[in-house]
Protein backbone atom coordinates (compact mmCIF):
# COMPACT_ATOMS: atom_id res chain seq x y z
CA UNK A 1 0.00 0.00 0.00
CA UNK A 2 0.94 3.41 -0.72
CA UNK A 3 0.42 6.67 1.41
CA UNK A 4 1.27 10.60 0.37
CA UNK A 5 1.38 12.58 3.13
CA UNK A 6 -0.16 15.59 2.00
CA UNK A 7 0.95 18.45 4.38
CA UNK A 8 -1.57 20.81 3.13
CA UNK A 9 -4.45 18.43 4.08
CA UNK A 10 -6.61 18.47 7.69
CA UNK A 11 -5.33 15.66 9.89
CA UNK A 12 -8.96 14.50 9.90
CA UNK A 13 -9.08 14.36 6.25
CA UNK A 14 -6.27 12.55 5.57
CA UNK A 15 -6.67 9.89 7.85
CA UNK A 16 -10.46 9.68 6.04
CA UNK A 17 -8.57 9.03 2.65
CA UNK A 18 -6.33 6.71 4.23
CA UNK A 19 -8.62 4.66 6.27
CA UNK A 20 -10.46 4.19 3.14
CA UNK A 21 -7.90 2.78 0.88
CA UNK A 22 -6.82 0.35 3.85
CA UNK A 23 -10.64 -0.50 3.91
CA UNK A 24 -10.61 -1.17 0.14
CA UNK A 25 -7.42 -3.10 0.49
CA UNK A 26 -8.51 -5.04 3.33
CA UNK A 27 -11.82 -5.44 1.94
CA UNK A 28 -13.22 -4.77 5.24
CA UNK A 29 -17.44 -3.90 5.44
CA UNK A 30 -18.09 -0.42 4.33
CA UNK A 31 -18.96 0.69 8.21
CA UNK A 32 -15.82 0.39 9.27
CA UNK A 33 -14.27 3.58 10.19
CA UNK A 34 -11.21 4.96 11.74
CA UNK A 35 -11.79 7.79 14.18
CA UNK A 36 -8.22 7.93 15.36
CA UNK A 37 -4.39 7.42 13.61
CA UNK A 38 -3.94 4.73 16.53
CA UNK A 39 -6.97 2.62 15.25
CA UNK A 40 -5.90 3.62 11.28
CA UNK A 41 -2.38 1.74 12.55
CA UNK A 42 -3.66 -0.74 14.50
CA UNK A 43 -6.12 -2.58 11.41
CA UNK A 44 -2.85 -1.90 9.12
CA UNK A 45 -0.73 -3.49 11.23
CA UNK A 46 -2.97 -6.39 11.16
CA UNK A 47 -1.78 -7.15 7.74
CA UNK A 48 0.35 -9.93 7.52
CA UNK A 49 2.97 -9.79 5.16
CA UNK A 50 2.07 -6.45 3.39
CA UNK A 51 4.41 -3.83 2.72
CA UNK A 52 3.37 -0.32 3.45
CA UNK A 53 5.15 2.83 2.21
CA UNK A 54 4.63 6.01 3.55
CA UNK A 55 6.53 8.85 1.39
CA UNK A 56 7.58 12.72 2.39
CA UNK A 57 6.71 11.04 5.72
CA UNK A 58 8.57 14.16 7.65
CA UNK A 59 5.10 15.95 6.84
CA UNK A 60 3.48 13.68 10.03
CA UNK A 61 5.52 16.12 12.28
CA UNK A 62 3.48 19.42 11.05
CA UNK A 63 -0.07 17.05 10.03
CA UNK A 64 -0.71 14.65 12.46
CA UNK A 65 2.36 14.83 15.45
CA UNK A 66 1.57 11.71 16.77
CA UNK A 67 1.92 9.43 14.13
CA UNK A 68 5.43 8.97 14.51
CA UNK A 69 5.02 8.08 18.10
CA UNK A 70 2.34 5.54 17.75
CA UNK A 71 4.22 4.12 14.77
CA UNK A 72 6.78 3.46 17.13
CA UNK A 73 4.93 1.99 19.63
CA UNK A 74 3.10 -0.51 17.12
CA UNK A 75 6.21 -1.31 15.56
CA UNK A 76 7.74 -1.90 19.25
CA UNK A 77 4.29 -4.01 20.48
CA UNK A 78 3.30 -6.10 17.45
CA UNK A 79 4.59 -9.64 16.78
CA UNK A 80 3.64 -10.09 12.93
CA UNK A 81 3.65 -6.68 11.35
CA UNK A 82 4.41 -5.43 7.61
CA UNK A 83 7.11 -4.27 5.80
CA UNK A 84 7.35 -0.52 6.77
CA UNK A 85 8.89 2.02 3.78
CA UNK A 86 9.53 5.58 4.66
CA UNK A 87 10.81 8.05 2.36
CA UNK A 88 11.15 11.40 2.65
CA UNK A 89 12.52 14.88 0.99
CA UNK A 90 13.51 17.17 3.68
CA UNK A 91 16.71 15.67 4.91
CA UNK A 92 16.87 17.13 8.39
CA UNK A 93 13.39 16.47 9.70
CA UNK A 94 13.35 12.93 8.51
CA UNK A 95 16.52 12.27 10.80
CA UNK A 96 15.13 14.20 13.27
CA UNK A 97 11.88 11.21 12.81
CA UNK A 98 14.20 8.55 12.59
CA UNK A 99 17.70 8.83 12.47
CA UNK A 100 19.01 10.74 15.41
CA UNK A 101 19.45 9.68 18.81
CA UNK A 102 16.11 10.03 20.74
CA UNK A 103 14.20 10.21 17.79
CA UNK A 104 10.61 8.17 18.21
CA UNK A 105 11.90 5.63 14.81
CA UNK A 106 15.52 5.60 15.79
CA UNK A 107 17.25 2.39 16.07
CA UNK A 108 14.45 0.43 14.22
CA UNK A 109 15.19 0.57 10.48
CA UNK A 110 16.37 -2.35 8.88
CA UNK A 111 17.92 -0.84 5.96
CA UNK A 112 18.33 3.28 5.87
CA UNK A 113 19.63 4.91 2.15
CA UNK A 114 20.60 8.47 2.09
CA UNK A 115 20.32 9.24 -1.88
CA UNK A 116 23.72 11.13 -3.42
CA UNK A 117 23.62 13.76 -5.79
CA UNK A 118 24.29 12.61 -9.19
CA UNK A 119 27.52 11.73 -10.70
CA UNK A 120 28.93 14.80 -13.21
CA UNK A 121 28.82 12.42 -15.68
CA UNK A 122 25.22 11.84 -15.76
CA UNK A 123 24.40 15.34 -15.45
CA UNK A 124 26.31 16.50 -18.23
CA UNK A 125 24.09 13.39 -20.22
CA UNK A 126 21.15 14.95 -18.59
CA UNK A 127 21.63 18.52 -20.20
CA UNK A 128 23.26 16.69 -23.76
CA UNK A 129 20.06 15.52 -23.84
CA UNK A 130 18.67 18.93 -23.66
CA UNK A 131 20.65 20.30 -26.25
CA UNK A 132 23.13 22.01 -23.74
CA UNK A 133 26.87 21.11 -23.90
CA UNK A 134 30.35 22.02 -23.30
CA UNK A 135 31.27 24.92 -21.28
CA UNK A 136 27.26 26.01 -20.96
CA UNK A 137 26.78 22.47 -19.33
CA UNK A 138 30.15 23.18 -17.47
CA UNK A 139 28.96 26.73 -16.14
CA UNK A 140 25.20 24.97 -15.14
CA UNK A 141 27.04 22.29 -13.10
CA UNK A 142 28.77 24.71 -11.28
CA UNK A 143 25.66 26.57 -10.26
CA UNK A 144 23.84 23.60 -9.67
CA UNK A 145 25.88 20.22 -8.63
CA UNK A 146 24.32 17.17 -9.11
CA UNK A 147 20.92 18.01 -7.30
CA UNK A 148 18.45 16.41 -10.15
CA UNK A 149 15.34 18.90 -8.88
CA UNK A 150 17.79 21.72 -10.03
CA UNK A 151 18.31 20.06 -13.63
CA UNK A 152 14.24 19.52 -13.93
CA UNK A 153 13.55 23.01 -13.37
CA UNK A 154 16.31 23.50 -16.19
CA UNK A 155 13.81 21.33 -18.25
CA UNK A 156 11.01 22.43 -17.16
CA UNK A 157 11.58 26.29 -17.90
CA UNK A 158 13.46 26.01 -20.69
CA UNK A 159 17.00 26.91 -19.81
CA UNK A 160 19.77 27.26 -22.18
CA UNK A 161 22.21 29.12 -20.52
CA UNK A 162 23.73 29.77 -16.74
CA UNK A 163 22.44 33.49 -17.14
CA UNK A 164 19.08 31.87 -18.27
CA UNK A 165 19.29 30.23 -15.11
CA UNK A 166 19.99 33.57 -13.12
CA UNK A 167 17.31 35.20 -14.94
CA UNK A 168 14.21 32.59 -14.92
CA UNK A 169 14.55 30.64 -12.17
CA UNK A 170 16.49 32.56 -9.32
CA UNK A 171 15.87 36.28 -9.49
CA UNK A 172 12.74 36.59 -12.16
CA UNK A 173 9.67 37.22 -11.51
CA UNK A 174 8.02 33.89 -10.13
CA UNK A 175 11.37 32.27 -10.05
CA UNK A 176 10.86 28.89 -8.21
CA UNK A 177 14.33 28.90 -6.66
CA UNK A 178 13.94 32.88 -5.22
CA UNK A 179 13.58 31.69 -1.81
CA UNK A 180 15.11 28.18 -1.73
CA UNK A 181 17.82 28.46 0.85
CA UNK A 182 15.25 29.99 3.44
CA UNK A 183 12.37 27.37 2.60
CA UNK A 184 15.09 24.71 3.18
CA UNK A 185 16.65 26.06 6.25
CA UNK A 186 12.73 26.65 7.89
CA UNK A 187 11.33 23.23 6.77
CA UNK A 188 14.72 21.10 7.65
CA UNK A 189 15.37 22.90 10.72
CA UNK A 190 11.48 23.50 12.04
CA UNK A 191 12.94 26.60 14.12
CA UNK A 192 13.81 29.88 14.03
CA UNK A 193 16.62 29.59 11.23
CA UNK A 194 18.78 33.11 11.32
CA UNK A 195 21.43 32.16 12.91
CA UNK A 196 21.95 29.13 10.75
CA UNK A 197 21.74 32.04 7.93
CA UNK A 198 24.48 34.08 9.00
CA UNK A 199 26.86 31.40 9.59
CA UNK A 200 26.46 30.12 5.71
CA UNK A 201 26.26 34.14 4.96
CA UNK A 202 29.32 34.32 7.02
CA UNK A 203 31.41 31.37 5.43
CA UNK A 204 29.85 32.46 1.77
CA UNK A 205 31.80 35.75 2.26
CA UNK A 206 35.33 34.23 3.34
CA UNK A 207 35.12 33.46 6.76
CA UNK A 208 36.13 30.12 6.90
CA UNK A 209 37.37 29.30 10.48
CA UNK A 210 35.66 29.40 13.63
CA UNK A 211 36.66 32.36 15.00
CA UNK A 212 36.01 34.26 11.84
CA UNK A 213 32.60 32.96 11.21
CA UNK A 214 31.47 33.21 15.04
CA UNK A 215 32.61 36.92 15.03
CA UNK A 216 30.98 37.71 11.49
CA UNK A 217 27.71 35.63 12.54
CA UNK A 218 27.41 37.66 15.76
CA UNK A 219 27.68 34.49 17.92
CA UNK A 220 30.55 33.17 20.51
CA UNK A 221 33.01 30.55 18.74
CA UNK A 222 31.64 28.13 22.16
CA UNK A 223 28.23 28.49 21.11
CA UNK A 224 28.75 27.47 16.90
CA UNK A 225 28.51 23.25 16.92
CA UNK A 226 25.03 22.84 17.23
CA UNK A 227 24.46 25.13 14.33
CA UNK A 228 27.61 23.48 12.91
CA UNK A 229 26.11 20.11 13.20
CA UNK A 230 23.10 21.04 11.35
CA UNK A 231 24.68 22.95 8.90
CA UNK A 232 27.22 19.74 8.19
CA UNK A 233 25.77 16.70 9.68
CA UNK A 234 22.18 17.44 9.28
CA UNK A 235 21.54 19.48 5.64
CA UNK A 236 25.37 18.66 4.22
CA UNK A 237 25.05 22.12 2.69
CA UNK A 238 28.13 22.85 4.42
CA UNK A 239 31.30 21.11 4.82
CA UNK A 240 34.31 20.71 7.08
CA UNK A 241 37.74 19.87 6.15
CA UNK A 242 40.87 19.28 8.31
CA UNK A 243 44.37 20.08 6.32
CA UNK A 244 46.67 21.98 8.78
CA UNK A 245 44.45 23.95 9.71
CA UNK A 246 40.60 23.04 9.91
CA UNK A 247 38.50 25.20 7.88
CA UNK A 248 34.53 25.50 6.33
CA UNK A 249 33.44 25.46 2.87
CA UNK A 250 30.16 25.58 1.45
CA UNK A 251 29.73 22.22 0.18
CA UNK A 252 25.92 23.44 -2.07
CA UNK A 253 27.08 25.49 -4.70
CA UNK A 254 23.55 26.89 -5.25
CA UNK A 255 23.52 27.45 -1.55
CA UNK A 256 27.02 29.97 -2.10
CA UNK A 257 25.91 31.45 -5.24
CA UNK A 258 22.49 32.48 -3.83
CA UNK A 259 23.83 33.78 -0.36
CA UNK A 260 26.21 35.89 -2.80
CA UNK A 261 23.75 36.88 -5.72
CA UNK A 262 20.45 37.14 -3.87
CA UNK A 263 20.88 37.27 0.01
CA UNK A 264 23.83 39.81 0.16
CA UNK A 265 21.97 42.84 -2.23
CA UNK A 266 18.03 41.96 -1.79
CA UNK A 267 17.68 44.68 1.10
CA UNK A 268 19.57 47.03 -0.26
CA UNK A 269 18.87 46.43 -4.08
CA UNK A 270 15.91 47.83 -5.96
CA UNK A 271 13.68 44.65 -7.30
CA UNK A 272 14.31 46.10 -10.62
CA UNK A 273 17.84 45.97 -10.28
CA UNK A 274 18.35 42.73 -8.48
CA UNK A 275 18.66 40.64 -12.16
CA UNK A 276 21.38 42.81 -13.13
CA UNK A 277 23.21 42.20 -9.43
CA UNK A 278 23.19 38.66 -9.29
CA UNK A 279 24.69 38.00 -13.01
CA UNK A 280 27.51 40.23 -12.15
CA UNK A 281 28.01 37.63 -9.17
CA UNK A 282 28.28 35.42 -11.75
CA UNK A 283 32.45 35.64 -12.63
CA UNK A 284 33.67 35.74 -9.36
CA UNK A 285 30.81 32.29 -8.09
CA UNK A 286 32.23 30.82 -11.19
CA UNK A 287 36.25 31.55 -10.20
CA UNK A 288 35.32 30.10 -6.68
CA UNK A 289 32.70 27.21 -7.70
CA UNK A 290 35.27 25.57 -10.20
CA UNK A 291 38.06 25.54 -7.45
CA UNK A 292 35.29 23.80 -5.30
CA UNK A 293 34.11 21.03 -8.22
CA UNK A 294 37.96 20.59 -8.96
CA UNK A 295 37.79 19.23 -5.25
CA UNK A 296 35.44 17.33 -5.29
CA UNK A 297 36.00 15.49 -8.77
CA UNK A 298 39.63 15.00 -7.74
CA UNK A 299 38.76 11.76 -6.22
CA UNK A 300 36.89 10.48 -9.17
CA UNK A 301 40.08 10.72 -11.22
CA UNK A 302 42.68 9.37 -9.09
CA UNK A 303 43.10 7.00 -6.02
CA UNK A 304 42.79 9.44 -3.53
CA UNK A 305 39.72 9.94 -1.20
CA UNK A 306 39.54 13.38 -0.81
CA UNK A 307 40.90 17.04 -2.24
CA UNK A 308 41.78 20.00 0.33
CA UNK A 309 43.06 23.22 0.13
CA UNK A 310 46.01 23.72 1.42
CA UNK A 311 48.44 26.35 2.92
CA UNK A 312 52.33 26.40 3.13
CA UNK A 313 55.29 29.03 4.00
CA UNK A 314 57.88 30.01 1.49
CA UNK A 315 60.78 32.09 2.04
CA UNK A 316 60.68 35.78 -0.33
CA UNK A 317 63.54 37.80 -0.71
CA UNK A 318 64.16 36.83 2.78
CA UNK A 319 60.35 36.94 4.10
CA UNK A 320 58.22 34.26 5.38
CA UNK A 321 55.05 34.72 3.33
CA UNK A 322 52.39 32.21 3.30
CA UNK A 323 51.44 30.50 0.05
CA UNK A 324 47.89 28.13 -1.04
CA UNK A 325 47.85 25.77 -3.19
CA UNK A 326 43.75 25.13 -4.92
CA UNK A 327 43.74 21.09 -4.19
CA UNK A 328 45.61 18.75 -2.26
CA UNK A 329 45.08 15.05 -2.28
CA UNK A 330 47.13 12.19 -0.39
CA UNK A 331 47.33 8.45 -0.13
CA UNK A 332 49.35 7.44 2.65
CA UNK A 333 48.98 3.87 1.93
CA UNK A 334 50.26 3.99 -1.49
CA UNK A 335 52.79 7.32 -0.77
CA UNK A 336 50.79 9.04 -3.57
CA UNK A 337 49.41 12.40 -4.18
CA UNK A 338 47.51 15.02 -6.02
CA UNK A 339 48.61 18.93 -6.41
CA UNK A 340 46.90 20.72 -8.52
CA UNK A 341 45.34 24.56 -9.49
CA UNK A 342 42.30 25.13 -10.96
CA UNK A 343 41.40 28.90 -12.83
CA UNK A 344 37.95 29.64 -14.36
CA UNK A 345 40.12 31.60 -17.03
CA UNK A 346 42.87 30.16 -20.01
CA UNK A 347 45.91 29.14 -18.57
CA UNK A 348 49.46 28.36 -19.78
CA UNK A 349 50.58 25.64 -17.82
CA UNK A 350 54.13 26.45 -17.75
CA UNK A 351 53.79 29.31 -15.58
CA UNK A 352 51.26 27.02 -13.32
CA UNK A 353 53.95 24.06 -12.98
CA UNK A 354 56.81 25.84 -11.04
CA UNK A 355 54.23 26.77 -8.37
CA UNK A 356 52.61 23.38 -7.84
CA UNK A 357 56.20 21.75 -7.64
CA UNK A 358 57.28 24.70 -5.07
CA UNK A 359 54.14 23.87 -3.21
CA UNK A 360 54.53 19.67 -3.55
CA UNK A 361 58.33 20.38 -1.96
CA UNK A 362 56.87 22.27 0.86
CA UNK A 363 53.64 19.37 1.79
CA UNK A 364 54.94 16.16 0.49
CA UNK A 365 57.27 13.94 2.20
CA UNK A 366 60.36 12.58 -0.22
CA UNK A 367 60.32 9.90 -2.25
CA UNK A 368 56.04 10.11 -2.54
CA UNK A 369 54.54 10.09 -6.56
CA UNK A 370 53.23 13.21 -7.19
CA UNK A 371 51.04 13.79 -9.90
CA UNK A 372 50.50 17.60 -11.29
CA UNK A 373 46.94 18.59 -12.38
CA UNK A 374 46.03 22.20 -14.00
CA UNK A 375 42.12 22.51 -14.50
CA UNK A 376 41.01 25.51 -16.22
CA UNK A 377 38.51 26.82 -18.29
CA UNK A 378 41.03 26.75 -21.20
CA UNK A 379 44.76 25.41 -21.90
CA UNK A 380 47.09 26.83 -24.23
CA UNK A 381 50.43 24.77 -24.39
CA UNK A 382 52.02 21.75 -22.45
CA UNK A 383 53.61 20.85 -20.12
CA UNK A 384 54.55 17.58 -17.90
CA UNK A 385 51.46 17.62 -16.15
CA UNK A 386 47.83 16.46 -16.35
CA UNK A 387 45.72 18.86 -18.06
CA UNK A 388 42.09 19.34 -18.37
CA UNK A 389 39.85 21.84 -19.75
CA UNK A 390 36.58 22.08 -19.52
CA UNK A 391 35.59 20.12 -22.73
CA UNK A 392 38.33 17.13 -21.75
CA UNK A 393 36.73 17.23 -18.34
CA UNK A 394 33.19 16.28 -19.26
CA UNK A 395 33.95 14.24 -21.92
CA UNK A 396 36.22 11.86 -19.09
CA UNK A 397 33.60 12.25 -16.56
CA UNK A 398 31.42 10.69 -19.28
CA UNK A 399 32.84 8.01 -19.83
CA UNK A 400 33.58 6.94 -16.14
CA UNK A 401 29.85 7.08 -16.05
CA UNK A 402 28.82 6.61 -12.21
CA UNK A 403 31.62 4.28 -11.38
CA UNK A 404 32.74 4.68 -7.82
CA UNK A 405 36.20 5.95 -6.98
CA UNK A 406 38.95 4.77 -8.49
CA UNK A 407 40.76 3.52 -5.26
Amino acid sequence: MYFFVNPKKPPQALLHEYGEALRKHAGLPRYVKFDTWEDFFDALFALKGGVVAFDEFQWFAEVAPEVPYILQKMWDTRGEKPSVIITGSVVGMVKRLVAESGAPLFGRADLVIELKELEPGAVFKWLEDLGIRGEEAFKLYLLFGGVPYYYRLVETWGVKTVEEAVEKLVVGVGAPLRHEVENVLAESLDREYRTHLAILEAVADGSTKLEQMAARAGVKATSLPPYLHDLVDTLGVLAKHKARRTYYELRDRFFAYWLRAVHRHRDTTPEERLGEKALAELPGFLQWAFEAAVRELIPKLYPVQKAVKAVYYATRGGARVQREVDALAVNEERKFAVVAEAKWAEVEPREVLPRLEEAARHLIPPGWEVKYAIFARRIRGEAPADLYDVESLIQRLKARGVEHSPI
